[in-house]
């Protein structure tokens, strides 16, 4: 009899998770019908054509502030104003993220950029103090030796010849973010090929596939593709890396007797410096402290480091060098700021940083962000049901003339003005409020650090004719490459 119950009791819970389910499926079809937005063909139409980001500009002028996408069964609602952002970004409802950041999960797990609700919030409030100014000064002596490394391999290109700058500049920041967040010299920009660097690249090229395809967002469906074997691959390789590297640091810092961070601050290395912590070190001394981690724990959060790391910043330093190239008169004063700011990067440099935000404006690395709603939400006159995914489209907000006139034009100067006076939700690069980019310091001052040391090297000089075009892949990146000139000064 017992059994019976048992029985009847786990169909009832299935019956009512599928009764909910369907509701939460009509109350979504009832929001569409009130949004308008392209059909499923046109969106295939697009994704074919690979010009997505242009295209949901045209979608904002054709459907106005608001529209949606269906995505097979999953609706999207997709926001362009800094108003309608601020609504979701600005509370807590901006913690959760949709269901796409799930295929990032076989590679970066739980860590801070796929968790949600009260995991994110234990381990957003763990990891905050890693990223403190002080820390950070422990990262400029890494990023300025790989600088050097950049500056002396593009010594070959400095014939006033066009090439693609690209290359260069993924390398550089793979070698930064593996010193820095793992305590490691790759040496990725003196041995390209190899197997870590391949296996980074695949994973970010797999992942951008899958998250625009349907039926490969299909678990079952999935794992008979060639992808799903290569994807398999690629994460033994990055897994057993970080894998072997913990373990590693781990020993380094028995052997050097650190078991806290206040014996890392009176710890002096050989060379009579005191010792330098990575990323992973803190994280390792956090546990030994008593922190609420696993060693996969920390692997994900490592992971997850590398992955924000290294592709974001790729980006934002490709399309800053173009900018520069194709504005001789920005560039002149991008360099007197580096010139005479030479050894102060940690410090503000307002013209400099200025370039960086009007890049970002421009070409946000991180082009759109998802949420997904966990309880009803009013946005203008519309009811949006829990369970709608939210897109909120940073490349497009970021054009919106009301904010920033003449929107496709390179302007620094925007950002030495009062930037109090700006919507705060209208330049949302980092993204913003309580889930807004943890390494946003970091990244600001590896970018610093980069473009001072290349413009006090070389000469950015245009490309007659040529013009990138933007993809939205997991990070925006230029589907023609970064063509530009150098002349050594």
């Amino acid at each position: 009899m017992s059994v019976v119950i048992i029985l009847l009791a786990l169909a009832a819970i299935l019956v009512l998770k599928c009764w909910q389910s369907l509701w939460d499926f009509l109350r979504k079809v009832k929001l569409s019908r009130t949004l308008k937005g392209p059909s499923p063909r046109e969106l295939i139409k697009q994704i074919r054509k690979g010009e997505i980001l242009n295209w949901l500009r045209v979608l904002r002028q054709r459907y106005g502030p608001i529209f949606c996408i269906w995505f097979g069964t999953d609706l999207s609602v997709f926001l362009t104003d800094p108003e309608d952002v601020k609504i979701v970004l600005g509370g807590s409802r901006s913690i959760f993220t949709s269901k796409n950041y799930n295929i990032l999960e076989p590679w970066l797990g739980k860590g801070l950029l796929t968790s949600s609700g009260e995991l994110w919030h234990s381990r957003r409030k763990m990891l905050t103090p890693a990223f403190h100014f002080k820390m950070l000064a422990e990262f400029k002596q890494p990023m300025e030796d790989n600088c050097n490394i950049l500056i002396e391999k593009l010594k070959e290109k400095a014939n006033g010849e066009a090439f693609d700058i690209y290359p260069y500049i993924t390398l550089l920041a793979l070698d930064i973010i593996c010193e820095t967040a793992m305590g490691i010299k790759k040496n990725a920009q003196l041995q390209s090929t190899s197997e870590y660097v391949t296996a980074v690249q695949n994973m970010c090229r797999i992942s951008h596939r899958q998250s625009f395809s349907p039926w490969k967002r299909i678990a079952f469906l999935y794992r008979f593709t060639e992808d799903f074997k290569e994807r398999n691959h690629a994460l033994d390789i990055l897994h057993g890396e970080t894998n072997r590297v913990i373990a590693m640091r781990r020993s380094s810092l028995k052997t050097s007797n650190i078991q806290t961070l206040a014996d890392a601050a009176n710890t002096i290395d050989e060379s009579g410096v005191k010792k330098r912590l990575a990323f992973l070190d803190i994280l390792l001394l956090a546990q030994a402290e008593g922190a609420d981690l696993t060693d996969v724990d920390i692997r994900e959060e490592v992971d997850t480091f590398m992955f924000e790391g290294h592709d974001t910043t790729s980006s934002a330093l490709a399309f800053a060098i173009y900018l520069l190239s194709q504005n001789k008169a920005a560039q002149q004063k991008a360099f007197e700021e580096a010139v005479a700011l030479e050894g102060k990067e940690k410090d503000t440099m307002k013209y400099l940083e200025a370039v960086i935000k009007e890049t970002l404006r421009l070409y946000p690395s991180v082009p759109f962000y998802k949420r997904i709603m966990i309880e009803d939400v009013a946005i203008r006159d519309l009811h949006v049901p829990r369970g709608t995914s939210i897109n909120l489209l940073a490349y497009v907000v970021h054009r919106e003339e009301k904010y920033f006139p003449e929107p496709d034009r390179f302007q620094p100067e925007r950002f030495l003005v009062d930037e109090n006076k700006l919507h705060p939700y209208a330049f949302i690069a980092f993204s913003a409020g309580p889930r807004n980019c943890i390494g946003q310091k970091f990244a600001m001052l590896e970018l610093k650090c980069t473009l001072s040391n290349i413009l006090r090297a070389y000469e950015l000089l245009p490309v007659e004719g040529f013009v990138p075009l933007p993809l939205a892949e997991l990070v925006i990146k230029s589907g023609n490459g970064i063509q530009v000139r150098l002349r050594k000064r």
